[in-house]
C-alpha cells in the first residue's frame, strides 16, 4: 500500500474511532443525565404521593400500624390516574393493591423484593429493565412505615429519542467523514508529493540521471533536497573520474597490446619445432587478442557514455548482413565445433547502421559458441513480425537461470553458472545498446529444449 494510501487510511480510521468513542461517551452521558433527573422526578412524586397516603390512612382511622388493603385500593384509584403504574406493599413485600394488575412484569421475583427490601429501611431503591424504571420508596406516618410505594416508569421516550441521537450521530458523523477525508486527501498529497518526487529522482540516480530536484522553502524537506543534490553532483563527479580514468587506462594500453601482438605473431613462426615455445607463444598471443578485445569493448563503452558513439545510419537488407555475417563466423564456428542453421526470410529493410548491426550479430553469435558444447547446433532465424523484424539465435548450451536474464545486460556482469567460462561482461551491454539505438528490443528467453535465445526486435521499413 502506498504512503498516500497509508495516511488517507490511518488518519480515517483514528477520525472513525474517535467518533464512535465520542459517541459512546455522549449516549451514556445523557442516560446518566436522564436517569438521574428521572430519579429526582420520581423522588418528588413518591413524597407528594407519601404525603396523600399518610393523609388517607389517618382519615381512614386505620386501628393498625400497616396500611390496609381498603385504604390502599382508594389511594390507587387516585393516584394512578396521575402517577400511571403504581404498587403499593406492606412491611412484608405483599402486594396490596395495583394501578395495572393486568401487566407483565419485566423483573423477576427477586429483583423486586430487593429494592422494595432497600424501600423498606427508609431508602429509595430502583432497577432499570426492558425501557422501565422500577422505582420503591417506603411511605411513612411519625417515622413509622405502614407502607411501600413503587412506581413503574416506562422509559420509552428514551429509547426514542436514543434512536433519533443515533441518526443523527450517523449523518454527521457521515459527512464529517466525508470532510476530513477530503482534507486528509489534501494534506496526505501534500505531504507525499515530495517524497514521491525524492522517490523518482533516486530512480532517475539509479539510471545514472542525475537531474538536481528544485529546491523550494527552508523546511526539513528543502533540507533533504539540499542533501540529495548534493550526493548526486558527488556521484556524478565520481562516476564521471572513472570513465575518465578507464578511457584514459584503455588509450594507454593499446599501444602495448598491439605490439605485444604484432611480436607474438613474428615469434610464431621462430618458434617453429619447439613444442614447448610454440604453446607458449600460442597462449601469449591468445591472451593478447583477449586484452585488446576487452579494451576495444571498454573504449566502446567509454564513447557511450560521453555521447561520442556516432551511427551512420541509412536504408539496410538486413537479411543479406545476417546471411554475410553468417558466411564470415562459419570458420569460428568450425572451431568450437558448432554448425550453424540458418533460415532467413529474403529481403527484410531496416533503417540502421551496418557496421554496428554486423558487431551486434558477431557478438550475439560468438555468445552462442561459447557457451555451447561441442558438438552442437547454433539456430539463426530472421522474418518479419509484423511491423518488426525478429532476428533469434538459439544455441543449446548451459542457459541462462530466469532470474538473472536481465542482469546479463549489466556490465561486467557474468551468470553465474558462467563464471568459468572466458569472457569480459561487455558484450551484451554493447548489443543492447545497438539494439535501442535502433529503436528496437532485446530478450533472452530459454530454448525450447535447452540452451538460450537471444531474440532482437527492430523496426522494418515500410515499402512504398
Amino acid at each position: 500500500m502506498k504512503l498516500k494510501a497509508r495516511l488517507i487510511t490511518g488518519n480515517l480510521l483514528a477520525t472513525m474511532l474517535t467518533l464512535l468513542l465520542v459517541g459512546i461517551l455522549v449516549m451514556e452521558g445523557i442516560k446518566q443525565l436522564s436517569i438521574s433527573s428521572i430519579e429526582q422526578q420520581l423522588i418528588e412524586q413518591s413524597k407528594l404521593a407519601e404525603i396523600y397516603i399518610s393523609q388517607m390512612h389517618i382519615i381512614k382511622n386505620d386501628s393498625s400500624e400497616d396500611l390496609s388493603s381498603e385504604t390502599a385500593s382508594g389511594v390507587i384509584s387516585k393516584l394512578g390516574l396521575i402517577l400511571g403504574n403504581i404498587r403499593i406493599y406492606d412491611e412484608n413485600y405483599s402486594l396490596l393493591a395495583s394501578s395495572k394488575s393486568n401487566e407483565k412484569d419485566s423483573i423477576t421475583e427477586y429483583e423486586n423484593k430487593k429494592i422494595l427490601e432497600a424501600a423498606s429501611k427508609g431508602n429509595y431503591a430502583y432497577i432499570i429493565r426492558d425501557n422501565r424504571i422500577y422505582f420503591a420508596s417506603p411511605v411513612c406516618v411519625q417515622e413509622n412505615t405502614i407502607a411501600i410505594l413503587e412506581i413503574i416508569y416506562p422509559l420509552t421516550f428514551f429509547r426514542d429519542f436514543t434512536g433519533r441521537f443515533i441518526n443523527i450521530l450517523f449523518i454527521g458523523a457521515g459527512l464529517f467523514t466525508i470532510l476530513i477525508t477530503f482534507l486528509i486527501a489534501n494534506i496526505a498529497a501534500k505531504v507525499t508529493k515530495p517524497i514521491n518526487k525524492l522517490a523518482v529522482a533516486a530512480e532517475n540516480y539509479a539510471n545514472r540521471n542525475f537531474v538536481p530536484l528544485k529546491i523550494k522553502g527552508s523546511d526539513e524537506i528543502a533540507q533533504l533536497y539540499r542533501s540529495f543534490n548534493a550526493m548526486g553532483a558527488q556521484l556524478q563527479d565520481y562516476i564521471q573520474r572513472q570513465k575518465q580514468f578507464v578511457s584514459n587506462v584503455s588509450h594507454e594500453l593499446r599501444t602495448p597490446l598491439t605490439a605485444i601482438k604484432g611480436y607474438s605473431e613474428l615469434l610464431m613462426d621462430e618458434v617453429k619445432g619447439h613444442p614447448d615455445m610454440e604453446k607458449a607463444v600460442y597462449h601469449l598471443n591468445n591472451e593478447s587478442r583477449r586484452l585488446a578485445k576487452l579494451v576495444d569493448e571498454v573504449l566502446t563503452l567509454s564513447r557511450i557514455d560521453s555521447n561520442k558513439e556516432s551511427f551512420q545510419f541509412g536504408r539496410l537488407n538486413l537479411s543479406s548482413i545476417v546471411k554475410e555475417t553468417i558466411e564470415k563466423m562459419s570458420l569460428r564456428a568450425q572451431k568450437y565445433g558448432i554448425r550453424i542453421v540458418s533460415g532467413i526470410e529474403p529481403d527484410i529493410f531496416i533503417w540502421g547502421d551496418r557496421e554496428k548491426l554486423i558487431q551486434m550479430i558477431v557478438n550475439l553469435l560468438d555468445n552462442a559458441f561459447k557457451f555451447s558444447p561441442s558438438p552442437s547446433t547454433v539456430e539463426v532465424k530472421l522474418h518479419r513480425d509484423a511491423n518488426m523484424a525478429l532476428l533469434s539465435i538459439t544455441d543449446q548450451g548451459i542457459g541462462i537461470p530466469e532470474k538473472e536474464a536481465e542482469k546479463v545486460f549489466e556490465r561486467f556482469y557474468r551468470a553465474e553458472n558462467a563464471r568459468n567460462i572466458t569472457g569480459t561482461g561487455l558484450g551484451l551491454p554493447i548489443v543492447k545498446y545497438i539494439v535501442e539505438e535502433h529503436k528496437g528490443s532485446i530478450e533472452l528467453k530459454p530454448g525450447i529444449e535447452k540452451g538460450t535465445a537471444a531474440k532482437v526486435r527492430l523496426p522494418v521499413l515500410q515499402q512504398g
